[in-house]
């Protein structure tokens, strides 16, 4: 088992045994992409409007932004690879194919725990003083799984396995329709045709967070990505966002990002 986190890269091999998931595991959205191969264990997975029981090999891939957290059947060791990355490590043409991947279902097109296995290789081979090396030969073995990934799916059928929360889908779609308005729940509500009562129940129920919090943190994840473009100024893009105060933009993308927006740096 190992962690390796340098740079823009958060890599690692983890198991947990029979015992509550681990802190990290619990359900949270972030700007940068994730990728899960399930090694053993029985787990129910749910981003966004859609779950499915993980099958041993599967890869599953997060997109910045996108809700998830999962089910542990706590009676089995769960074990699986962990791989975080930011969008700027990728060229554009493969950002683009890994954005068409579909979340569930990915797989090699050769044995999946022995590619990621090679990761085990190269952590235990480096020292600690070859970060930069490590980090090298581990961005290259994200290179070759991606590529093998994207031209697997074009090639292989998709399947079924998953389930679709029809209702939070119309949810999640109208605020990612209309992620730059100020979205209210009553808007929602309007849209919809449900209460605002039922609405909010059912949202938090199933995707365990408020409705409200959810729109914050898609707002704010989507208004990072264009300040690291650097197309607009900060100020602007918060307002776009329906910030009408800078200093509460301010205060929750810190929160959420982890630190001030780029411009606001020292």
């Amino acid at each position: 088992m190992f962690n390796f986190v340098y740079k823009q890269m958060d890599f690692a091999h983890k198991l947990d045994g029979s015992a509550l998931p681990a802190d990290d595991f619990k359900k949270h959205m972030h700007d940068h992409y994730e990728l899960l191969m399930l090694v053993d264990g029985i787990i129910d997975y749910t981003v966004e409007s859609e779950t499915r029981r993980l099958q041993h090999g599967e890869i599953l891939i997060m997109k910045p932004g996108d809700l998830h957290f999962g089910a542990v059947d706590l009676s089995t060791p769960y074990e699986r690879y962990v791989l975080k990355f930011s969008a700027d490590m990728l060229p554009d043409w493969l950002l683009a194919k890994l954005n068409e991947c579909p979340t569930f279902g990915n797989r090699l097109s050769v044995n999946s725990y022995k590619v990621f296995e090679e990761f085990d290789d190269i952590y235990s081979d480096s020292g600690d003083e070859d970060a930069e090396e490590r980090y090298l030969l581990m961005y290259c073995l994200l290179l070759k799984i991606l590529v093998d990934i994207y031209k697997y799916n074009d090639r292989r059928t998709s399947d079924h396995l998953s389930s679709k929360n029809i209702f939070i889908d119309k949810i999640t779609g109208y605020i990612n329709d209309n992620i730059q308005k100020t979205i209210t729940l009553e808007e929602i509500c309007h849209e919809l045709h449900y209460s605002k009562s039922y609405i909010s129940s059912e949202f938090s129920k199933e995707l365990k967070t408020p409705i409200m919090t959810y729109i914050k943190y898609k707002k704010i994840i989507a208004a990072h990505k264009e300040i690291m473009e650097g197309c607009e100024k900060t100020a602007e893009i918060a307002e776009k966002y329906g910030f009408k105060e800078y200093s509460t933009f301010y205060r929750n993308y810190i929160k959420i990002i982890g630190h001030p927006p780029l411009s606001d740096k020292h």
